[in-house]
């Protein structure tokens, strides 16, 4: 697995625990309970009292903001009336930082707080998380938190309860729709049409991968704040789009990121809910220019390695629950206009030995920028005209990025190719 700077936490909701409050004696699997790849969760007994089950959590150091546990519950736990959240915890050698922090995942808005423990005896914590809350999912503990500066220790933990038990949020009755687009015009990152880039690990506060029609047909299912995935280092540089579907009924906003590694990019994000509305309660098809990633601004994309994406929470509160499936970049050139394209528009000739002219139906051309695969910016176009002619005669052949933006506001993105 690679480390990568920006990781706060690693884990995986593999299955569901039972509802709050439980004592660690309703299962010996300890997948019952906590779940993560990167710091221990058992069983055991508790060292005052044989004859009583524990958990028994081991943190580590791994990420910037320490290890975490996450619990998926059958049952949201509803803390809009009583947002107390207790249990018994108990440091082994009091060698821990002795700062933790509880999360509260899987609905909206996310809540967490911090509290503390001292020496190795036993503690009784209570949290009031506070009012004005919802229904979530999944708890998180991450024990010894702190931004890069970590001790760590194994703790006991027993009798957490809380909150009121309701039922799970709605989920979709289908599927995604199956994508189109000829294999031969994408590059797929997750889906079982397109199958052609090798997944290689997770990085989440919760997802689960669930088979909404019991078909084999999987879609992830995202509590956020945080997902990542990452695939084999790709070339993406000849594509047009990255594109996703995704299903929702209580999120707001989300952001969704593509990563380089080599320079290592990791702050270029497309937000749903901002950049377009978002949908309720059905599937919808997300096509993202790749120039919204790679070109212009601070710290593009290197588009000729990109290696992940992420959906993350848009801050403010904003979190949620979605469903997702069918992640590829294309090449098709062929896709329904945008709401913030042109409605008519011309680039000819592309290729070309000598210049690029565009040409629209009726928007005036207040700018045009022109960026090389890197995302440097090459050449700056102010033509204030229907009508734009773009002189390559001093750029090097290759390909090259165009964003062009009219009088009202719209903009589109162009590859151009000098030959």
């Amino acid at each position: 697995m690679k480390k990568i700077t920006f990781l706060f936490l690693i884990s995986s909701v593999i299955g569901f625990s039972q509802k709050l409050p439980f004592k660690f004696d309703e299962s010996t699997d300890p997948a019952y309970y906590f779940t993560n790849f990167d710091c221990n969760f058992a069983l055991t007994t508790d060292p005052d009292d044989p004859s009583n089950a524990v958990g028994e959590y081991t943190s580590y150091d791994y990420a910037e903001y320490g290890s975490a546990q996450t619990l998926g519950l059958e049952e949201n736990i509803d803390l809009s009336v009583n947002s107390v959240i207790t249990f018994r915890i108990k440091p082994k050698n009091g060698t821990g930082s002795g700062t933790h922090r509880l999360r509260f995942t899987g609905g909206t808005p996310f809540t967490e707080a911090d509290f503390t423990t001292t020496g190795t005896d036993w503690q009784e914590v209570s949290i009031d998380l506070g009012p004005n809350l919802g229904s979530y999912r999944n708890l998180i503990l991450f024990l010894d938190f702190g931004y890069l500066n970590f001790s760590t220790d194994v703790y006991f933990i027993d009798d957490i309860s809380g909150g009121t038990n309701v039922a799970l949020s709605p989920t979709p009755a289908q599927s995604a729709p199956a994508p189109t687009i000829s294999p031969d015009k994408v590059k797929g990152v997750y889906g079982e049409t397109y199958t052609n880039l090798a997944y290689q690990y997770n990085f989440t506060d919760s997802f689960r991968a669930v088979d909404i029609e019991a078909n084999g047909n999987e879609t992830l299912e995202i509590d956020l704040g945080y997902y990542g995935a990452a695939f084999s280092n790709t070339d993406v540089s000849q594509d047009l789009y990255v594109h996703f579907d995704y299903w929702t009924t209580d999120a707001t906003q989300f952001q969704f990121r593509i990563n380089s590694e080599t320079p290592g990019s990791f702050e270029r994000k497309y937000v749903v809910g901002v950049d377009e509305p978002i949908v309720n309660n059905a599937w919808t098809s997300v096509f993202i220019p790749l120039s919204h990633y790679g070109v212009g601004g601070t710290n593009p994309v290197n588009l000729q390695d990109v290696f992940q994406y992420n959906f993350v929470d848009n801050g403010n509160g904003t979190s949620g629950t979605i469903f997702i499936d069918n992640i590829y970049f294309t090449s098709e050139t062929n896709l329904s206009i945008k709401k913030n394209d042109f409605l008519n528009f011309e680039v000819y000739p592309n290729p070309t030995t000598s210049a690029w002219n565009i040409k629209t139906a009726n928007e005036i051309i207040a700018s045009v920028q022109v960026f090389d695969i890197l995302g440097k910016k090459v050449m700056t176009l102010s033509p204030n005209n229907l009508s734009v002619s773009i002189d390559a005669n001093n750029l090097k052949a290759g390909l090259y990025f165009a964003l062009v933006r009219t009088v009202q506001g719209k903009e589109s993105s162009l590859k151009l190719v000098k030959n």
